[in-house]
């Protein structure tokens, strides 16, 4: 009869034993896929924000590089609609444009959306009209990656006040 005892309480330890190793994996692995997807988001927000912080100072030659080869169509096009009273109301400002990633979101494993907040930013809602400067904006714009690399895929010019997300 001990020996039954013994035999089961061996049972159970090892049913317990593999119970928290089965745990302490599955902890473990979450931990990780955790930090890659947190390292995913720092890459898209840096990507995002250096893109933004290129675009909305007007420097789109800078912007390039974080765009995917379809966005650059839109990246000439808003330069080719850049005039010399916008850039008269941009002479005038002592700070540029500062962008932040306010929220990303992974979207699938090569998507992302990011929200930009930008401050202090010339907005030209109509073509032909001045720019005017506002204190504040949000942009989203959404990201592909590409050979490593998380891209801005511009789908039109750049709109303030659009989420497309709750």
């Amino acid at each position: 009869m001990f020996q039954s005892v013994i035999s089961r309480f061996a049972g159970a330890c090892r049913t317990l034993a593999t119970g928290l190793a089965a745990t302490f994996c599955a902890a473990v692995a979450t931990s990780c896929a955790d930090g890659a997807a947190d390292k995913e988001e720092e890459a898209v927000a840096a990507a995002a924000e250096a893109f933004a912080s290129c675009y909305f100072n007007y420097d789109f030659a800078g912007a390039r590089p974080y765009c995917t080869e379809s966005s650059l169509k839109w990246l000439s096009f808003a330069a080719s609609n850049v005039t010399q009273t916008d850039l008269d109301v941009l002479k005038t400002q002592r700070e540029g444009a500062e962008c932040e990633a306010d929220d990303i979101e992974l979207t699938a494993d090569t998507t992302a959306e990011a929200v930009l907040k930008v401050t202090n930013v010339m907005l030209t809602d109509t073509l032909g009209r001045p720019g005017r400067i506002v204190d504040e904006a949000v942009f989203t714009v959404k990201l592909v990656r590409r050979s490593g690399r998380w891209l801005v895929r511009m789908e039109g010019l750049p709109q303030s006040g659009k989420r497309n997300r709750g």
